[in-house]
């Protein structure tokens, strides 16, 4: 068991044991808010705020009992900090200590004062020693040891321990500000991320972001496109790279779903806490405190208006700090947003906006080679050629079907390409696979907001006739077979009327070069799906 996986089993177990909704939602909140690991024989909880670590702190006891059952040892000690080392002088001063600056090292070093703190609440009945790091620079923790005192730091007066000063003499290593078992996939990194020709550019914005977060030359960097093109696996690169290179640098990564119900359980907390009046400013602090704030899906704030507009705040003071990173990505450009201000979508394409393209029959070959490496199964020639060619929608069903294939070949350790016809028949649709005159009129439609009933009528309104004579256009271009009867057909028009539109495009894109822009991408994208 990883300790993702751990943690989770974690929250799920303490969680239950709560018959109160509210501290379940509170419970449930730290699976995103609170990492876990276990360095040097100690449990160490790391909260990303100092909000999250008032709250938790209540509930390590539990959370400590729980992982080392999991774990199944009682040999271990624990620690609880905050991630930011930018909120220690807040921390100090909420628990009443009083600490000066750290006097200069010793010239020998000495052994630092260990403390016995009462049993709390909750904590198997073994004196446990609670101490705070005092110092600047390092995370400010409440810890706990299980058996023999250790060379320690300072006791905490919040849990009934006297204070004294932290002599400095020990190295210390700094650590990330932020860093949690979060979403993010090690795993996905700008490596292993297989790049179109045509999406050169943007992952070379993606690398240059990663390298030096927060210059006003990507910022925002948003990122938008068909679902399973890769989007996801670009912000993850991006977070993994920068916490590589830059640990400094605090880093946030969530989806749009996971906001809106942080949001909920805020809302909930809030209700149920009539004198917690300021849990909306921690709510925001949880997210504007970082470096970089990357949010994937936007275009799912649909389903949440009040949490939409709790997402604009913090976005609008976000943005509006220095040296700070907003990456986003979407299944749409910023102007297609529902429910967006236009204030706002254009705010996102004031930075650096790029669209994953679909790949091509090659990029999609050399992904399902790369995904067979990793996966660990090799496939014939024809085979990739079959999945390539008949598997155009997404990268994340490439995948799909090589698992499927894999699990195939592990039951029977024989694999034909016969074999793997049948076995992919159900996610191969011939049908929604061939490039036709109706999927194009479908893709028009969405990138000009409108209907494709109204394309299809004698509607004369300036954007229903531009999308109709574009789709026209593209039809043409791309599905040489189509006549100009059969094009005027499809759109109940005659051959005549059909010459006539396709010509204005092609006139119009000459002089207008974001007409041929969007002519091009509409071309790129309908040519790899």
């Amino acid at each position: 068991m990883d300790f993702i996986q751990l943690w989770n089993e974690a929250i799920k177990q303490v969680a239950a044991r709560s018959q109160d909704p509210s501290e379940q939602a509170i419970i449930q909140l730290f699976s995103t808010q609170v990492s876990l690991s276990v360095e040097h024989n100690s449990i160490r909880f790391l909260c990303n705020s100092l909000y999250i670590y008032n709250i938790f702190i209540h509930h390590a006891a539990a959370f400590f009992d729980e992982v080392s059952h999991l774990l199944n040892k009682t040999d271990l000690g624990f620690s609880v900090e905050v991630g930011n080392a930018a909120n220690q002088g807040m921390a100090r001063a909420q628990t009443g200590n009083s600490f000066n600056s750290p006097p200069s090292p010793p010239a020998q070093p000495q052994p630092y004062p260990a403390y016995t703190a009462a049993p709390q609440p909750g904590f198997a009945q073994t004196p446990r020693r609670v101490e705070a790091a005092g110092q600047q620079g390092r995370p400010f923790a409440h810890s706990g040891q299980i058996g023999a005192p250790q060379m320690g730091s300072v006791a905490s007066s919040a849990l009934g321990v006297a204070p004294t000063h932290l002599p400095d003499n020990r190295s210390y290593a700094p650590r990330p500000r932020f860093m949690r078992n979060d979403a993010i996939n090690p795993n996905k990194t700008f490596d292993n991320y297989v790049t179109d020709p045509d999406n050169r550019l943007l992952v070379a914005t993606a690398v240059a972001v990663a390298a030096n977060p927060g210059t006003s030359n990507y910022n925002p960097f948003y990122i938008y496109g068909g679902s399973g093109l890769g989007k996801t696996h670009l912000l993850f690169a991006i977070a993994n790279r920068i916490r590589k290179e830059r640990p400094e640098c605090s880093l946030i990564y969530i989806r749009a779903e996971e906001f809106i119900r942080h949001y909920v359980e805020s809302t909930a907390k809030l209700s149920s806490k009539k004198n917690f009046d300021d849990q909306s400013v921690h709510f925001q602090d949880m997210y504007t405190e970082n470096d970089v704030f990357i949010v994937d899906d936007i275009q799912n704030f649909i389903k949440g208006p009040k949490s939409r507009d709790a997402f604009f705040e913090i976005i609008a003071d976000f943005i509006d700090r220095p040296n700070r990173q907003l990456i986003l990505a979407s299944d749409v450009a910023p102007g297609n947003l529902k429910g967006f201000s236009a204030r706002l979508t254009s705010r996102f394409g004031s930075g650096v906006c790029c669209e994953v393209i679909p790949p091509s029959v090659e990029t999609r070959t050399a992904i399902i080679m790369t995904k067979c490496k990793e996966i660990g199964i090799s496939l014939s020639d024809d085979i990739v050629s079959y999945i390539a060619s008949h598997i155009r929608s997404n990268v994340r069903e490439i995948e799909g079907a090589i698992k499927t294939l894999f699990t195939q070949f592990s039951i029977t350790h024989e694999l034909t390409f016969d074999d793997s016809v049948r076995i992919l028949s159900n996610l191969v649709n011939a049908s929604n696979q061939v490039l036709s005159m109706d999927s194009i009129k479908e893709r028009v439609a969405k990138e000009f907001e409108v209907q494709v009933a109204a394309m299809e009528s004698a509607e004369r309104k300036k954007t229903v006739s531009m999308a109709r004579s574009m789709a026209m256009a593209l039809i043409r271009e791309l599905i040489p077979s189509a006549s100009l009867t059969d094009i005027g057909r499809a759109f109940n028009k005659d051959h005549s009327s059909v010459y006539e539109a396709v010509s204005r495009v092609k006139g119009k894109m000459e002089t207008d070069p974001e007409l041929a822009s969007k002519y091009h991408r509409l071309k790129l994208s309908l040519k790899n799906d």
